[in-house]
């Protein structure tokens, strides 16, 4: 591993990364194993805990980078906007919520295992790095929309954020309580215990944000 420039071992981690990322789009956190990610990537095992020294820490570092990543996606939304005021902003976030959670599933089931499961056996100084550079894209990702809505500040913007994250992953960890180790549990009726989680965090942050603005016209198309 040492004899590798720097951006060979960035490359070998997005690889990895990667690897990670299409085992868990299959299998659950807890039926992953890291010689499967390993084989996966092509690389032994030993050269995988070079990177990760542990799962969740591989998993945590899965969830943050994807988190920049997406935000980043929104900065190039936000700067080639032709308009952008309150109510393009606001309507934008109720849009990526549901594009969140339809087209970034990955990231959702991630963010709802970040505080019971992935801080448990996450490696503290890599979460800090990577965590680091989450924040400053978010704040970037505020700045630039402040830039455009000047009535906005850069900490309501993000609390904002923190605001859609809640709701989702909230819901999330709501929505299969129908289930047992992702398993129906059809010998019991808990047809009310079903969560349609895109309609259900769409309108959940809609009451949010229009008690929060009230003088704002909300997408009818969500």
């Amino acid at each position: 591993m040492n004899s590798l420039t720097v951006g060979q071992k960035a490359a070998k981690a997005q690889l990895i990364a990667m690897a990670a990322q299409q085992q868990f789009e299959k299998k659950s956190f807890n039926q992953i194993t890291m010689a499967e990610i390993a084989k996966q990537a092509g690389v032994s095992k030993g050269t995988l805990f070079n990177y990760y020294e542990s799962k969740e820490s591989l998993f945590m570092t899965l969830l943050l980078d994807g988190y920049c990543a997406y935000f980043e996606s929104i900065i190039t939304k936000v700067v080639q906007a032709k308009t952008f005021e309150l109510a393009d902003f606001i309507n934008l976030l109720l849009g990526e919520t549901a594009e969140l959670i339809t087209t970034h599933a990955t990231l959702v089931r991630l963010n709802a295992l970040r505080g019971p499961i992935l801080e448990q056996g996450a490696d503290l100084e890599q979460t800090v790095t990577h965590r680091k550079a989450l924040y400053e894209t978010n704040e970037r990702l505020a700045q630039t929309i402040c830039q455009r809505v000047i009535s906005l500040s850069v900490s309501e913007v993000s609390q904002l954020y923190l605001v859609q994250s809640a709701i989702i992953s909230g819901l999330m960890n709501l929505s299969a309580l129908d289930e047992f180790q992702q398993q129906p549990l059809v010998e019991q009726d808990f047809d009310h215990f079903k969560i349609n989680l895109k309609k259900d965090a769409v309108a959940t942050f809609s009451y949010y944000l229009a008690g929060r603005y009230p003088t704002i016209q909300l997408s009818e198309e969500l």
